[in-house]
């Protein structure tokens, strides 16, 4: 995860570790798969071909994207959902975003340091083969020699040695990934991860096979059969582990142009016609303005507590036609441990008197963002709130996105356009930004207790003692009112309406074809 390290405008933010990679096009499927140099059974890439009549047992699922058959060059979520339909990892979302078995059917650890899965006896490859640990380690040590940046998420969740053998410095068995027997697979970390199991649904963990091979193998609920034109047909994998409760027989993937309407489809995230959406999902993504802590003033939480209460998110976010929801605390909704609080002013002159401001000696204030998009206009409303008081001179300071983030770097700001984006579903995504040492904490927070709070997590041994911690945690944060949160982001998508087996609170972005269904008159 990282701070907005990326350009953006109304539409998401991707996070660093979400990592751009190099488009390669791909609806010519099999000659960018590098990977496996196979071949394909028949293409018609040249030729104008005849549209296929659908049925009710097929899943059509709109993308803007050519797609991929190689991990490698996934960098946007088109080519993410698609391989998700072909392979499977060690465990995967439940429809509400929740972390669930299934290729690893449990898993344990002592210290949260070094993790044992036990890979279910049930799963195969479409050739037939089991899967078995071995593929994953295989996978991972694969990773690390790709020139892709995908694979600096083997450091990120702490796996051993993953720098080391990815600078060449070690050897490829000495990764922190190892089979014990064909169905163990053993995980060893640099230092203590409980959400390790939440981050191992990434895309860059999947297991693949290698080599030459007469097809593409898939160990998810579906296998690739072919491409003809824009169209791309994946048929249910009668391999898969659990394909009793798959539903549609075959998933079939549409390149759409930028005028093609989509209310044919069933599944199209983040049209490009926006009126044609009707559903909205939120994300793992919050957008907030930060207080740099070494500032004299903002130094102080008294300063922070009144011009945080003279902001009302809604106020600030009211018709600027966002993807977003307005939230009054630095985490997603879903992650929140606490109730979300309805925003409360504050007794603004008395706080801000207190600390030594007044009419004669004002709080001087520059407010730092990027121009572009949304951004212009949200800081110079918040600009002109701080400026109701007569004890504030808040002034807009604009400038490109490239300035704004070396400004944040050097930390020559004072508040500061900011956002934050997690990889996995657990607040401790989104509390290591409070880490006094943490080299995205450019706020300068520092709180001793907050750090031995987050010590404590590491060493928890159930979600109950973590829960209990990230909710002290929480309310620190929202005490010290470390940031301005603003909003969360939402993704836009049109899902038919004869579609059913999603959750719209999911905000996970991903959403498995295995697990949607057509509605009958019945149901």
């Amino acid at each position: 995860m990282s701070k907005f390290s990326t350009q953006f405008s109304l539409n998401l933010p991707q996070s660093a570790v979400r990592f751009s990679l190099i488009f390669m096009s791909i609806f010519g499927l099999w000659g960018c798969d590098k990977l496996a140099h196979h071949q394909p059974k028949t293409t018609q890439q040249a030729e104008a071909v005849e549209e296929p009549t659908f049925t009710t047992n097929q899943l059509l699922r709109g993308v803007y994207s050519d797609l991929t058959l190689s991990i490698n060059d996934v960098n946007n979520h088109n080519k993410a959902s698609f391989l998700r339909d072909l392979l499977e990892g060690l465990v995967i979302y439940d429809r509400e975003g929740h972390i669930i078995p299934a290729v690893a059917e449990s898993w344990s650890t002592k210290d949260n340091k070094i993790w044992r899965f036990k890979i279910r006896k049930t799963a195969k490859w479409s050739s037939g083969n089991p899967v078995t640990a071995h593929d994953f380690v295989q996978s991972w040590q694969f990773l690390t020699q790709q020139p892709t940046a995908l694979k600096q998420y083997l450091s990120f969740i702490n796996l051993k040695n993953a720098a080391a053998v990815m600078k060449g410095e070690m050897p490829l068995d000495q990764l922190g990934v190892r089979a014990l027997d064909d169905l163990t697979l053993e995980i060893e970390l640099d230092k203590p991860t409980p959400s390790l199991p939440e981050m191992l649904v990434h895309v860059a963990l999947l297991p693949m096979k290698y080599g030459k091979r007469a097809e593409f193998e898939s160990n998810g609920a579906y296998r690739f059969v072919g491409l003809q034109g824009k169209f791309i047909t994946l048929e249910k994998n009668p391999q898969y582990w659990d394909h009793e409760n798959v539903h549609f027989d075959q998933v079939i993937y549409q390149k759409l142009g930028e005028n093609q309407s989509v209310t044919d489809l069933d599944v199209v995230a983040e049209p490009i016609h926006k009126g044609e959406a009707n559903q909205q999902f939120p994300q793992l993504c919050t957008y907030f303005y930060e207080f740099n802590l070494n500032d004299p003033k903002l130094r102080q939480s008294a300063v922070r507590t009144a011009l945080v209460s003279m902001i009302s998110p809604q106020s600030i976010v009211q018709n600027e036609h966002i993807n977003g929801i307005p939230i009054n605390e630095f985490l997603p909704r879903n992650m929140q441990l606490q109730e979300n609080s309805n925003w409360q002013a504050s007794l603004v002159e008395q706080l801000l008197q207190q600390s030594g401001i007044s009419e004669t000696k004002p709080l001087q204030l520059k407010v730092s963002y990027d121009q572009e998009g949304i951004h212009s206009s949200i800081a110079n409303r918040l600009v002109r709130a701080w400026s109701q008081s007569d004890l504030i001179r808040a002034e807009p300071d604009p400038m490109s996105w490239t300035q704004l983030q070396e400004k944040r770097r050097k930390g020559e700001f004072q508040v500061i356009r900011s956002g934050w984006c997690a990889d996995y579903n657990e607040p401790s995504a989104f509390f290591q930004l409070l880490y006094s040492q943490h080299p995205d904490n450019t706020a300068g927070f520092k709180n001793e207790e907050v750090d031995h709070l987050l010590a404590q997590s590491l060493k928890a041994q159930t979600q109950a003692e973590r829960t209990a911690i990230y909710s002290k945690i929480q309310s620190i944060v929202k005490q010290e009112r470390v940031f301005l949160p603003i909003f969360q982001y939402t993704q836009n998508s049109y899902i038919s309406p004869t579609i059913k087996g999603f959750d719209n609170t999911n905000p996970t972005g991903v959403i498995y074809s295995k697990d949607l269904q057509r509605k009958t008159n019945s149901n």
